[in-house]
């Protein structure tokens, strides 16, 4: 999912404020869940192994359908492998390191990114999880599908009230766009879970806590290379397509 808010298109006070709020309360219970696991220090490392290959798959974007383009891969993957508290905590790393390096995304709107992206997504896809837990590839598209929608229809009504964009334009191609991207998404997550889970099945986190073990690392790494290795060879058919978000803003002429 794509919908990285810049700084100057939101501006209410109480919006940015809130969703800053939410974003800090949600991450310090993810924090505090994940450092109370068996196994925090191999975690610890396990989860930034795991936000790095993000950082570098989510700098390439696929077409969606002609002129719009989305992420291959996102939360969903993540709640899978690391359960949803170093899943949120993997993200808002991610979601920092795109503001501070790449200019993608915020820092006054990092609130209402962790929410739409990190904190909405992983919600849905351990909602799901619990609710259907013997059912991975039902996990991944539905979870994944859900997740896409909470955030997008967030961040269409933040736009809406607090940026006053056009609401059948932003409702209709930020939401509708999504809705899309997560039953692609919840597809290519699916494929990938299904086929860890043959090869590597300790990798797939339970719907409960698991136990990360330096034998679960070190699979992780060995998996992260295989996935970067795929990505260097999938970089010269990224997309150049904008995403939902850019679509919506020049089609309401919201700039920051």
């Amino acid at each position: 999912m794509r919908v990285h808010l810049a700084d100057g298109i939101l501006q209410s006070p109480a919006l940015l404020g809130g969703a800053a709020v939410i974003s800090a309360a949600g991450l310090a219970l993810a924090l505090r869940d994940s450092s109370a696991e068996s196994g925090a220090k191999h975690g610890l490392a396990f989860t930034g192994t795991l936000a790095a290959v993000v950082l570098a798959v989510q700098a390439l974007n696929v077409p969606l359908f002609p002129g719009v383009s989305a992420h291959a891969i996102g939360a969903s993957l993540l709640v899978f492998v690391l359960g949803p508290a170093r899943a949120i905590i993997a993200l808002t790393a991610v979601l920092l390191a795109q503001a501070l390096l790449f200019a993608d995304g915020g820092l006054t709107a990092l609130g209402i990114n962790v929410l739409n992206i990190a904190l909405l997504p992983v919600v849905c896809v351990t909602a799901v999880r619990r609710l259907a837990p013997a059912r991975l590839g039902l996990q991944a598209v539905l979870g994944t599908t859900l997740g896409n929608l909470a955030g997008s229809l967030c961040l269409a009504a933040m736009l809406v009230v607090g940026a006053g964009a056009e609401p059948r334009v932003t409702f209709g191609v930020l939401v509708g766009v999504q809705a899309i991207s997560g039953l692609v998404e919840g597809a290519l997550t699916a494929a990938a879970v299904s086929r860890i889970a043959r090869r590597a099945p300790a990798l797939v986190r339970p719907s409960t806590d698991a136990r990360v073990t330096p034998t679960l690392t070190r699979a992780a790494l060995a998996w992260t290379v295989i996935a970067l290795g795929v990505l260097v060879l999938l970089l010269p058919f990224a997309s150049a397509s904008p995403d939902a978000l850019e679509v919506v803003l020049d089609k309401t002429r919201l700039e920051p």
